[in-house]
């Protein structure tokens, strides 16, 4: 495997002091694939590796380079157009590019809980569907348009309904645990005759950064998810964390989290090279087979960086050095990607840098179209979508009276239907309502401590497992 030559490193970052780090980043590769002078290769075929040794192949590669490109671009425009008040997030995905292999090597049926700096995954992901366009999708979201199809203008996200990417927020480690319940839930459904809307062997996946796994909400998932092991109960979800070495300005320990999730039994370690899409492809594939496979909680450490920034507001230069900031920019995983593409022989210098370029031509053209789309103007319009409410519809659901006869085998006869008993206090009411439910809802389920034999600490639970079974409850 061929690695950059010192001497094609990018040095012009401590000349050009009068730009910020998104414009230093940007002149890096420009003059980085200008001044290119390495060793190349005859061209490999579609099928064959990009590069000697290499599980990536020259298709896979030029897709996921194309995915990265389209993340970087969206960053750098993103940053242009905040001071012209036309976008409203810089919150970029600049170093992580390499999760766009996360993306190639799952399915777009894989329900996916993504960190922020998802861009090249996300990018990747539309390749799955046809007659999709992830550059316009994201430009829409970055200038609030009510036409965003991932939040109607409300806020910035990644997502997207018929890709699987469940829209979250940029709570710290929230979506940790709603990724775990999502892979128990996939492996329920059969147990329960309940019908999923996707492949049976589906795994959920859930990103995010090396600071955000110290966080008490990411614990929770990280124990559930070994408790859930220990058990032998299947739960395929992927962790990936993103390890860039700082959450936000405080700097991660080297080899902490390599310590502290690579000797965990009922945790899965894989590590890959997410800076590199020649050497990390086979590792991140090896990861999500396992996790495939096995069923089992599998966590993929992959190594990134973070280069501009947290954010478009984030000035590291007032509290980073400036050769810190050239050393951290020097590992930008696109300059690496370059050297892929030139070193095999698949692109020469002119054809990459106008393939850059159009890139570029392609967001800036999407964020002037999205510019011109609708915004949310009245308060009508932001609460509409939170709590939809049809009464008709509400009334139909609640009268619905096809599973009568099993409520009666339930309850145990007509006379002791909870509308043909006395007032009871609240807790029996609840205990009452939840085997209604049950019965109703044939997938309603309830987990927890005590809610099954005993019935709860309180019996609002009494009476369930006996009723529906360990299945169930």
């Amino acid at each position: 495997m061929a690695v950059v030559p010192p001497v094609q490193r990018p040095v012009i970052a401590a000349r050009h002091r009068g730009l910020n780090r998104a414009e230093i980043c940007d002149q890096n590769f420009i003059e980085y694939v200008r001044d290119w002078d390495g060793p190349v290769r005859a061209a490999p075929a579609g099928d064959e590796a990009v590069l000697p040794g290499s599980a990536c192949t020259a298709a896979a590669f030029l897709d996921l380079f194309e995915s990265q490109l389209i993340s970087r671009h969206l960053d750098l425009m993103a940053r242009v157009l905040r001071v012209r008040n036309k976008v409203f997030y810089t919150i970029g995905s600049s170093g992580h590019e390499g999760n766009a292999m996360v993306a190639r090597l799952t399915r777009h049926t894989d329900p996916a809980f993504l960190h922020y700096r998802s861009g090249a995954f996300m990018a990747e992901r539309f390749r799955k569907l046809p007659g999709m366009d992830p550059i316009m999708d994201s430009a829409l979201s970055f200038a609030a348009s009510k036409d965003d199809p991932a939040s109607g203008g409300r806020h910035k996200v990644w997502g997207s309904k018929p890709l699987w990417v469940l829209p979250q927020t940029s709570t710290i480690a929230s979506h940790l645990p709603k990724a775990l319940g999502t892979a128990l839930a996939i492996e329920q459904a059969p147990r329960i005759g309940h019908t999923l809307p996707i492949p049976a062997d589906s795994i959920a996946i859930c990103s995010f950064g090396d600071a955000s796994s110290n966080h008490a909400t990411a614990q929770t998932a990280f124990n559930a998810a070994g408790w859930t092991s220990y058990q032998k109960l299947p739960a395929p979800v992927l962790f990936v964390c993103e390890d860039n070495g700082i959450g936000i300005s405080v700097k991660t320990p080297g080899g902490w989290i390599e310590r502290n999730f690579s000797e965990r039994r009922d945790l899965d370690y894989f590590y890959a090279d997410g800076l590199d899409l020649a050497s990390g492809y086979a590792d991140v594939e090896r990861a999500v087979a396992h996790c495939r496979q096995t069923r089992r909680p599998t966590f993929l450490h992959l190594r990134t960086t973070r280069i501009m920034g947290h954010a478009g507001t984030d000035f590291e230069i007032e509290w980073r050095s400036v050769e810190e900031l050239v050393k951290v920019e020097a590992g930008d995983p696109l300059l690496r990607s370059a050297a892929i593409a030139l070193e095999s022989g698949l692109f020469g210098k002119d054809e990459l840098l106008a393939r850059y370029e159009a890139v570029r031509a392609r967001c800036f053209a999407a964020a002037d179209e999205a510019d011109r789309r609708p915004k949310l103007e009245a308060l009508a319009e932001i609460v509409a979508p939170l709590a939809p409410y049809s009464p008709e519809k509400v009334k139909a659901e609640a009268e619905r009276n096809d599973y009568a006869d099993k409520r009666l085998g339930i309850f145990g006869g007509e006379q002791k239907l909870p509308e043909n008993l006395p007032p009871r206090h609240l807790a029996i009411q609840i205990n009452q309502a939840l085997h209604d439910l049950f019965c109703k809802y044939p997938e309603t389920l309830i987990f927890g401590e005590d809610v099954a034999q005993k019935g709860g600490v309180y019996t609002v639970t009494k009476g369930l497992h006996k009723a529906f079974g360990n299945k169930r409850v």
